[in-house]
């Protein structure tokens, strides 16, 4: 699948029904450990078939925490239901009742395991948050006349979220050099998320009703219509007449979504909040607090090369998470997070953690020593191009910029701005935050250069995982913004190449 992360949130938001896994009749009681951890959980005939079973395993209460029930997939972990709770029923540690554990009959013995899919989702009409299903009788909001329609948000808002914010999809094939992205939208019927920036996707989707090879690599592809009437429905629906804004005239609505998953990616998928960010095998974190002079401090072990979930409690029964923690290759001592402004809200609080090995570290990856970086804006109405050249230190150089950005400033009508020629610079490099993003920091230049700050999106380790692909010469995506509060708002993004 190369869309993961679309698909579930598309299928969340369009109201998931649960998903029921049971064990064989005759099942050994939860307490008798030895036989229960070797019980898997299949599916029912309510569940997708081909979904892969689930297995229960207690953890041990310790003196900071209660024990409970983690639930695997192979050797990924789901989630986690209480180790007491009412009779023969087991609630979700996180008290999101995204999973439930409960006994369903003693003659003969037989548990099961209720997945349930209680997204989250911004309304923006009235600031509230609402439980989905949100695409329910939603309107087709903006049409690009003969090319796609749109519809997944409340109102015609471009910069409207449902509250979240997800990250591209967009590499399809990284063995192919020439363009890893693929080719999704040289056919028509297309489902994709709509965005206004890198790594904004939301709630808001849009059908193609023709081909159109500029949308490849710029937009999350993650269905197809699936056959000609189809095709014929959204044809007559971007035929429809619409305003200056893209507003159709005429009201159209859909009512429902449906779908139905099968063949091996219903086997991968299994919702939960650790999958996105956390794609290794899982390990729980043996995490420490310790006193520092006048202040208390959270202790997370090194492990370089890793990403941490972090949870806390008050009570342990409903757990508060899960803050991303990065460790990257060169960490060489503990995180250490202060927990003076915690624990005035919370004077009580129980913390514990989940952790994954990320394998590679691309954004660690790219050695900016004498190299050059070519980027190329693409967004919207920008266009353009910034060659860097690096000094032997990796730490500036010089460059030359030709570009036309569009400048935003509020209460004003946007207005294209023109940079072009060259000058020096002078950078920093972050790749500290995570596996998939390095921040390039201008600390100072001279000339026209536009933006002080670069984010370089990494799309997947599997690009160094194949001896055959030279990381030096693959497309990635970036995007750039000015830091200056007193600079008027200018941000772009493209794809950049590093060469050497």
């Amino acid at each position: 699948m190369n869309s993961p992360l679309a698909v579930a949130n598309f299928i969340q938001l369009a109201g998931k029904p649960d998903d029921v896994l049971e064990t064989p009749a005759g099942v050994p009681f939860l307490e008798d450990a030895a036989h229960y951890t070797q019980s898997y959980y299949r599916p029912t005939i309510e569940s997708d078939v081909a979904r892969l079973p689930l297995r229960v395993e207690r953890i041990e209460s310790t003196p900071i925490m209660r024990g409970f029930y983690a639930i695997f997939q192979s050797n990924t972990y789901i989630g986690g239901v209480e180790g007491f709770a009412l009779p023969n029923y087991h609630a979700d540690i996180t008290g999101e009742d995204r999973i439930r554990l409960q006994q369903v009959s003693s003659n003969p013995t037989k548990y099961r395991i209720t997945l349930k899919y209680p997204r989250s989702w911004l309304d923006s009409r009235e600031l509230r948050v609402k439980k989905a299903p949100m695409y329910r009788a939603i309107r087709v909001n903006r049409v690009e006349t003969g090319v796609r329609f749109f519809a997944g948000s409340m109102t015609n808002d471009p910069l409207e979220h449902p509250g979240y914010h997800f990250q591209d999809e967009l590499v399809r094939n990284s063995n192919n050099l020439a363009n890893p992205f693929g080719f999704p939208f040289n056919v028509a019927g297309v489902l994709a998320m709509d965005t206004v920036a890198p790594n904004r996707n939301g709630s808001r989707f849009f059908i193609t009703a023709v081909a159109v090879p500029s949308f490849n690599g710029q937009y999350t592809a993650f269905g197809q219509v699936a056959n000609i009437p189809g095709l014929n429905v959204v044809r007559s629906i971007t035929d429809t007449l619409s305003g200056v804004d893209g507003a159709p005239d005429e009201e159209m609505v859909i009512l429902d979504i449906t779908f139905r998953r099968g063949g091996i990616t219903a086997n991968a998928f299994m919702e939960g909040y650790h999958q996105g960010f956390l794609p290794g095998e899982i390990g729980t974190i043996p995490l420490a607090i310790e006193k520092n002079q006048d202040t208390l401090e959270l202790v997370i072990p090194l492990r370089p090369k890793s990403q941490n979930s972090l949870y806390s409690t008050s009570d342990l029964r409903s757990y508060l998470g899960g803050t991303i923690e990065a460790q990257p290759p060169e960490q060489t001592s503990p995180e250490r997070i202060d927990l003076t402004e915690i624990l005035t809200f919370a004077p009580k609080t129980f913390f514990r953690g989940f952790s994954t090995a990320m394998p590679t570290w691309p954004s660690a990856e790219i050695d900016l020593k004498r190299a050059r970086l070519l980027l190329s804006a693409t967004s919207g109405s920008d266009r353009g191009k910034l060659n860097m050249i690096f000094n032997e230190g990796g730490t500036g150089g010089t460059y030359s910029i030709d570009m036309n950005i569009e400048q935003n400033v509020f209460g004003d009508d946007p207005r294209v701005v023109r940079s072009v020629g060259a000058g020096t610079f002078a950078a920093t490099y972050d790749f500290s935050r995570s596996p998939y993003l390095g921040v390039l920091t201008i600390t100072s230049f001279t000339g026209p250069l536009n933006a002080e700050q670069f984010s370089l999106h990494f799309d997947s380790s599997r690009f160094t995982n194949n001896p055959q692909v030279n990381p030096a010469t693959l497309v990635r995506r970036f995007d750039a913004r000015t830091t200056d509060p007193q600079v008027p708002f200018l941000g772009y993004s493209g794809v950049f190449q590093k060469i050497q």
